[in-house]
């Protein structure tokens, strides 16, 4: 990244734009940006946030117009919600965008060094760990999670059968911390499982910390704290993956860092992590907004049961996961409906003209998912459940750039969406080719972020056999 397109104050501060070396906090003038900032509003905000979710991100939107100044917590940010700017701001084809700096802004210092991850790496540092994070997910490396997930899921399914019911939300988030625990680390381990989830939720709460400062800050405290706890585990165990077989992504992971100078045993776990971390809820709470929407819409389960059967094999191979086109529809529609990200940080590396408004370098950008998810210009009834819209048809999704981007877009999109999409189908169809499930008490939910976006509520279902 040529120096000259960086503001010299960025760089006096960060270092190497690639690979930061800390965050740049310095706050910039946004007040001829039309919204509402200060610590009330940025408590306000939080609250909307997480009881609220999209309907609380869609009303500023409609408040304050497609770009506005906004508070979450403690942290400002320029929030951008008209998909044709959030797809130019996410795919930054002109360079003028830090993903690396937009995440340390709320989540540096959490680790005791540098952070590296694929999200807190740009440029030259970025490619370099795409390229040796692509042999594991690759297509046998991606066989062989799902093969190590499904007898899990059957064990699962069994067991809630057995049963009658299920308090899902819970539930589901234990199966994929076991799930999580056996791709990512080969481990099956239900107490393991178990560590990895506590572990996971306190790092991902550091994000709504209110202070940066562990003695003034429990959430901050214990997510530092599971870092480290998380860091040292592996790192312990980095030379017997290095010589060992075994087909889970840290393994992997270990036997394929040769290439990258700069990225040692320390980076490799720090990257590791990262990895793991983004993984490891999204595709549980997607998959709990799913059994809600589909609990409540048994016109769509029983097409996906129809489904589910005309697949041969029993338990699913990998191979036959395409086959499942519905599966895979209302699986978009969820994310659509009941999205995981709230909001995907960037930083101005340089003075910005974006919509008309002028970015001083140094800002930090939210792109708001969320609202481009409900945009009516993209959307036919955006608020309806409707995953025909992603059939090809009406091919919905692809009306604009920006108009659907669960996970990102651009060279940063995550890296782990197909797996979460290839578990998240297989789950469905082990379930569903065994079994039908309603509301054991129905409720009209809503979305909220906690941090990661998923329905409200417990989601306790009443299941049977078919």
């Amino acid at each position: 990244m040529s120096s000259t397109a960086v503001d010299p104050a960025i760089l006096h501060v960060v270092g190497d734009v690639g690979r930061p070396e800390r965050a740049y906090e310095i706050p910039t003038d946004t007040r001829h940006i039309p919204g509402n900032d200060g610590l009330l509003t940025g408590l306000a905000s939080l609250r909307g946030w997480m009881k609220r979710g999209h309907a609380h991100l869609q009303t500023q939107a409609k408040e304050h117009g497609p770009i506005y100044r906004g508070q979450v917590g403690t942290d400002r940010f320029v929030f951008v919600s008209d998909p044709k700017l959030a797809g130019e701001v996410l795919r930054n084809g002109d360079k003028a965008w830090s993903t690396a700096l937009g995440w340390l802004v709320q989540f540096g210092g959490i680790t005791d060094g540098p952070m590296d991850s694929p999200v807190t790496l740009d440029f030259g540092p970025h490619r370099d760990v795409r390229k040796l994070l692509q042999p594991a997910f690759k297509a046998e490396a991606l066989e062989s999670y799902v093969n190590a997930a499904v007898p899990l899921f059957e064990s699962a399914v069994a067991q809630w059968l057995e049963q009658g019911e299920v308090a899902f939300k819970a539930h589901v988030r234990d199966l994929f911390a076991r799930v999580s625990a056996k791709v990512f680390m080969g481990v099956d381990d239900p107490v393991e499982g178990a560590r990895l989830d506590r572990a996971m939720s306190d790092y991902w709460a550091g994000g709504l910390a209110l202070s940066k400062r562990e003695w003034l800050s429990p959430t901050w405290r214990r997510a530092r704290r599971a870092y480290r706890h998380l860091f040292e585990h592996f790192r312990g165990q980095v030379d017997e993956r290095r010589a060992s077989d075994s087909p889970d992504l840290f393994s992997r992971l270990c036997r394929t860092n040769n290439s990258v100078d700069w990225l040692d045993d320390d980076a490799l776990v720090r990257m590791f992590l990262a990895v793991m971390s983004a993984a490891f809820d999204t595709t549980s709470a997607g998959v709990t907004s799913m059994a809600y929407l589909l609990a409540a819409h048994p016109e769509w389960q029983a097409r996906l049961r129809t489904e589910a059967r005309h697949v041969t094999t029993e338990p699913i191979r990998y191979d036959e996961i395409k086959k499942l086109e519905l599966h895979d529809l209302v699986w978009k529609e969820t994310l659509r409906y009941y999205p995981v990200a709230p909001s995907i940080p960037r930083q101005a590396l340089r003075d910005v003209t974006l919509g008309g408004y002028h970015i001083p370098a140094g800002t930090v950008v939210g792109v708001v998912l969320s609202a481009a998810l409900r945009d009516p210009s993209c959307w036919t009834e955006p608020d309806r459940f409707d995953p025909e819209r992603f059939g090809a048809e009406r091919s919905e999704g692809k009306k604009s750039h920006g108009a659907y981007m669960p996970f990102g877009a651009g060279a940063h999109a995550c890296v782990g969406a197909q797996l979460s999409a290839l578990e998240a189908k297989a789950f469905w169809h082990t379930l569903l080719g065994k079994a039908r499930f309603k509301l054991a008490r129905p409720y009209p939910a809503r979305h909220e972020f906690k941090p990661l976006g998923s329905v409200s509520g417990k989601v306790e279902l009443i299941v049977e056999a078919v």
